[in-house]
């Protein structure tokens, strides 16, 4: 037998570039801690947006206010009319939620690409994927985020599942279906974390 060849992910078939996903091991029958942990980062993430519009908007209207664009607001406290003031209040408020939101979808993916830079390689199997309704614009076209329950299939140890909540390019988003093998690498020092390099393309020929 020859060398073993290392196998074709459709991200590099279609060079459509690599597909960053987290997962966090879950033991088999955890439905409901998934369930839970997903709402809550939910819950956290809204908190988030929702407070950081709220900044904004008040550091926008008391920039306004300096600018002496506002009637009849007293500082810190008491916010009045004035248009000027209340359109910058509008406009900083959406900045912040912007840069907030930004922040909350794409600092998951430093750690994602330091476990496809350095992982382990192995395999899993595609049990079942549902998009969110999410999605968000690339230079390569738009990305669609997805919920992907995981069998992963270490080679040195027992399969385990793992749930993903990622934005993947339509082309990969398509070959997600149930039963799919797609090619994974994990974190040797905390193996619950796994990124999915791509689903796996069929032998040619």
């Amino acid at each position: 037998m020859g060398p073993r060849r290392r196998p074709q992910t459709l991200d590099r078939v279609m060079a459509r570039g690599p597909v960053f996903v987290l997962c966090e091991a879950d033991p088999l029958g955890s439905q409901t801690g998934r369930g839970e942990g997903a709402v809550m980062r939910k819950t956290l993430s809204v908190v988030v947006l929702v407070f950081c519009g709220v900044v904004g908007a008040w550091v926008g209207y008391w920039i306004g206010h300096l600018a002496g664009w506002s009637q009849d607001a007293d500082w810190p406290g008491r916010i009045g009319g004035g248009s000027g003031a209340i359109l910058l209040s509008i406009g900083t408020s959406v900045l912040f939620v912007v840069l907030a939101g930004i922040l909350v979808f794409l600092t998951p993916q430093r750690g994602v690409r330091r476990v496809l830079e350095s992982g382990v390689p192995a395999q899993a199997t595609v049990v079942s994927v549902k998009q969110t309704g999410a999605h968000i614009w690339a230079p390569k076209g738009t990305r669609h985020q997805v919920s992907c329950e995981l069998e992963v299939c270490p080679s040195d140890g027992s399969p385990y599942r793992a749930r993903t909540t990622q934005f993947v390019s339509e082309a990969v988003e398509g070959a997600l279906q149930p039963g799919a093998t797609v090619a994974i690498r994990y974190d040797p020092a905390k193996p619950t974390r796994v990124a999915i390099e791509g689903p796996i393309a069929p032998a040619m020929g």
